[in-house]
């Protein structure tokens, strides 16, 4: 018997609805310690891979407060998805389908030590799968940086140990894309940037607010920004798209348009999600080729 049984989903998907499921999710199982907890996948019939990122931090954050936890009943047409980017092998689920990683990113973390590590991770994970952005040395060096840098702004600012990683290839003709979601329960932005600022907006006008170039909550010498400037960059002209969650606040950008929505549950902490498209024609390289610049073409 368990004293919790956690439903998933029937689709679970890198959208409003799939946010606010995480964010309630994610708040209350603050609440839970000592406890048997089963994570029934039963009526699950899709979870887009990205979304481990932050389904694995949840279920470790239960472990590290004594929770026993069971995911369940993984359903025949979710099994080979999460079996592919390690998220059942780390949670202990037995499983007999063939491990193939062309078409995932793997569940990973990543502390402040982790930077040449994070760095190969993403280069091979990502960037070195069929049909991703081809570029440059030094723009590909930069981007990396980049992305780097959201895990290192993760931890500093939320003060938490880790930040969490997975992804997905979706080569359908539709719309094929590669999706990746960075996730970290710590301090929300809509605290950090209200601290910093010494006001009280919301979730959304705070991540407005951090997502504008030089606007950042450092102090002195910590690491500074969101490190998504040069994404943005390279998210525009790929078409592609940026989402962010933090507080009660979920903010996506297209073509640099940018549209809100309030979550009804506060997620405490922060969910990074970017989506390249796939098949892209361009070619990019920085506008000078300087490591240091900041624009890309």
């Amino acid at each position: 018997m368990y004293d919790i049984s956690i439903a998933i989903p029937e689709s679970l998907q890198s959208d409003f609805i799939g946010y606010s499921f995480m964010s309630k999710l994610a708040g209350e199982s603050l609440l839970h310690s000592k406890l048997s907890i089963k994570i029934d996948f039963q009526n699950c019939s899709l979870i887009e891979g990205n979304l481990c990122a932050i389904l694995g931090n949840i279920l470790e954050g239960l472990i590290e407060r004594d929770n026993i936890i069971d995911i369940a009943n993984v359903t025949p047409a979710t099994l080979r998805s999460l079996a592919n980017n390690g998220f059942l092998e780390k949670f202990n689920y037995p499983y007999s389908v063939p491990k193939y990683h062309t078409n995932s990113v793997q569940f990973k973390k990543f502390n402040l030590n982790d930077e040449t590590r994070a760095k190969d991770f993403f280069d091979s994970e990502l960037f070195g799968k069929e049909g991703m952005p081809q570029m440059s040395v030094a723009a590909k060096k930069a981007i990396l940086r980049s992305i780097f840098e959201i895990c290192v702004n993760a931890i500093t600012h939320a003060g938490c140990e880790y930040v969490y990683c997975c992804g997905q290839f979706f080569k359908g003709n539709n719309n094929p894309r590669a999706t990746i979601t960075f996730v970290d329960l710590g301090k929300t932005i809509t605290a950090n940037v209200n601290r910093h600022l010494k006001l009280l907006l919301n979730g959304i006008e705070a991540i407005k607010w951090a997502l504008q170039e030089g606007n950042t909550t450092k102090f002195g010498d910590e690491p500074g920004g969101l490190g998504l400037k040069l994404l943005q960059d390279l998210l525009f002209y790929n078409k592609g798209k940026l989402q962010m969650i933090s507080g009660n606040g979920f903010v996506e950008i297209i073509d640099k348009i940018i549209t809100t929505t309030e979550l009804q549950y506060d997620f405490p902490g922060t969910i990074v999600t970017i989506e390249l498209k796939l098949g892209d024609p361009n070619f990019y390289i920085l506008d000078t080729e300087d490591e240091e610049t900041q624009n890309i073409f």
